[in-house]
């Protein structure tokens, strides 16, 4: 059996030994190559044209053949002679025939029409990264020019693989799988505002009105800042309905619970450093109304580095930058000042999906146990060890 990934870094294993670097940079491209044509034959000429741009003709034909011998011998099955390339004196491709698994086949195969959300979730995470990644070639334009248009081609796909499966999560009620996905989405679409908009309106469906708001006020800071334009009117009327609606309690399941004082659901997101941290502070100022003291407002003011929605609930004027360690210490400060003037629970979602920072902290919090501070799984569950996350 042989295995070739070629989504993150390269990779092509024949039954159970790494052969990649028998292959070399050019033999996964030409891999690469040809799998985006599929089981359609490619021309010698033009894969040496790829490959070996500046080389005189004669030589770059002679490399051509010599790194498809490469690839035969690796392969070659001993027998009839069968391996993963078929070709002729003037054409090559790979032979489907062939006993292989390869990612990039795999993922032009999904059809997202017939699969769960459980499979498309599943297939999405096979891309492991960039197609080729790291891989850039001196003096080879076309060949750099094709493997980045097929970069943005495989992303936009995955993209919507991930939309699809939200979609079908959220038809069955299953909220917290279609956020997620729609959040993972929104890193890579930053300025989706249909994206956005779904978010919001998943956020209120899930009962958290005021991570809705939260979420447009970042938005709407993003696109401001980056792009020098506004959210559009729907979103806009969106959060109008949400800012008019009457507050709700955010999780019923929270309050049922035996821990004492106030309780806050929040959120994990590893693609953001502090993110659980800054969703942390914004739970609680919305709970507390803002009614912090002064030199709670000191250590906000270093905690609206970690992103704006907590900037604008601190009340900081302007961009306020600091390392993750000050950034950690501001937060354990104030939290714990917090949990000694009245008993607080919070409650941790996706744990698992924890920022490297924010886990730190957490675990700090674990071994301490601060006066007045309970922490607490999503179903309100005592936190005990921390899940890796990997």
């Amino acid at each position: 059996m042989l295995q070739i990934r070629l989504f993150g870094k390269p990779q092509v294993i024949c039954d159970g030994t790494d052969i990649t670097p028998e292959l070399g940079n050019k033999g996964c491209a030409l891999l690469c190559i040809l799998f985006l044509r599929g089981g359609d034959y490619y021309a010698r000429e033009k894969l040496a044209a790829y490959l070996w741009p500046d080389s005189a003709v004669s030589a770059a034909k002679y490399n051509l053949r010599y790194t498809l011998w490469k690839i035969k011998k690796s392969t070659d099955t001993g027998e009839g002679g069968r391996s993963l390339i078929k070709l002729d004196r003037e054409y090559c491709c790979i032979d489907r025939a062939y006993d292989y698994v390869c990612d990039l086949q795999t993922i032009d195969e999904i059809d997202p029409e017939t699969q769960s959300a459980d499979e498309l979730k599943r297939a999405c995470d096979a891309f492991g990264g960039e197609l080729l990644e790291g891989y850039y070639f001196n003096h080879c334009e076309d060949l750099n020019e094709l493997i980045l248009s097929q970069r943005i081609y495989y992303e936009k796909r995955k993209n919507r693989l991930l939309m699809k499966a939200a979609e079908l999560y959220e038809q069955r009620d299953m909220l917290p799988e279609a956020v997620g996905i729609l959040e993972r989405v929104m890193e890579y679409e930053p300025y989706n505002e249909q994206l956005a908009l779904r978010l919001m309106t998943l956020y209120e469906r899930g009962g958290d009105r005021s991570r809705a708001i939260r979420f447009f006020n970042e938005f709407r800071n993003r696109l401001a800042s980056n792009l020098e334009i506004y959210p559009g009117s729907a979103i806009t009327q969106k959060y109008a309905e949400l800012k008019a609606a009457p507050a709700a309690p955010e999780e019923p399941a929270a309050a049922q619970t035996d821990a004492p004082g106030l309780h806050v659901q929040t959120y994990c997101l590893r693609a953001v450093p502090c993110f659980w941290m800054a969703d942390t502070v914004g739970k609680l100022l919305d709970a507390v109304g803002n009614d912090v003291r002064p030199d709670d407002r000191t250590l906000l003011r270093v905690l609206g580095a970690i992103q704006p929605a907590a900037a604008v609930c601190a009340g900081a004027e302007g961009e306020v930058t600091a390392a993750p360690a000050a950034v950690a210490q501001a937060f354990i400060r104030w939290l714990t000042g917090l949990a000694a003037r009245q008993p607080l629970a919070v409650h941790i979602r996706r744990a698992g999906e924890m920022d490297d920072v924010s886990r730190g902290v957490l675990e700090y919090l674990l071994a301490e146990r601060p006066a007045g501070l309970t922490l607490l799984t999503e179903d309100g569950g005592a936190l005990g060890d921390m899940p890796s996350g990997k």
